[in-house]
């Protein structure tokens, strides 16, 4: 999958995803209509992964990344997963419980 993201978003992926929820009324509406929208799919490479339609973000007003929402039921609609080429965490100096800005480009 790594491969995928490289050809198709321009982004060699830093290991694992920052995982957010969204809770202001009006960005989980917007995140919504985002998913309804066709992004880069990136297909899966194994049993063990499932598809992705991602959309590419500004993190925290200034680090590229692309927001990854499997393809799976039930999977939670205010849980947004992120991936960029550096720790988003380290990069940003967040850390649980903190907010922040995701950008659509």
């Amino acid at each position: 999958m790594k491969r995928q993201f490289i050809e198709k978003l321009s982004i060699n992926p830093y290991p694992g995803t920052l995982n957010l929820e969204i809770v202001d009324p009006g960005s989980l509406q917007t995140f919504k209509e985002l998913k309804s929208m066709k992004g880069k799919e990136i297909a899966p490479e194994g049993p063990s992964f499932c598809s992705a339609q991602c959309y590419p973000v500004l993190i925290g007003g200034h680090l590229k990344g692309t927001i990854v929402p499997p393809m799976v039921e039930n999977y939670p609609e205010n849980k947004m997963e992120l991936i960029a080429s550096e720790n988003i965490k380290k990069a940003l100096s967040v850390k649980a419980g903190d907010y922040l800005e995701v950008e659509i480009l």
